[in-house]
């Protein structure tokens, strides 16, 4: 993997979710974060989608109201 701190922006989105999930090597790690902090767009995009994780976990810990339920079962198509 190379090329992080040559702004390659398309491989820097490549890695982006190995990242946010810390499985990079250190090298990976440590290239990511170079690109990042030469890199506005990714910068951008890096706060996105560590704040689109936040909303997911959050909004899959909520409990859903009887009234949202009945109407997703309302909503599914029978069995074919």
């Amino acid at each position: 993997m190379g090329g992080l701190g040559d702004c390659n922006c398309d491989h820097c989105e490549e890695v982006m979710q190995p990242y946010l999930d810390r499985v990079l090597t250190a090298e990976e790690h440590a290239e990511a974060e170079t690109h990042l902090a030469g890199c506005t767009y990714c910068r951008t995009r890096f706060t996105f989608e560590t704040e689109l994780r936040v909303y997911v976990k959050t909004a899959c810990c909520e409990e859903m109201s009887p009234e949202l339920k009945a109407k997703l079962v309302a909503l599914r198509l029978p069995d074919a």
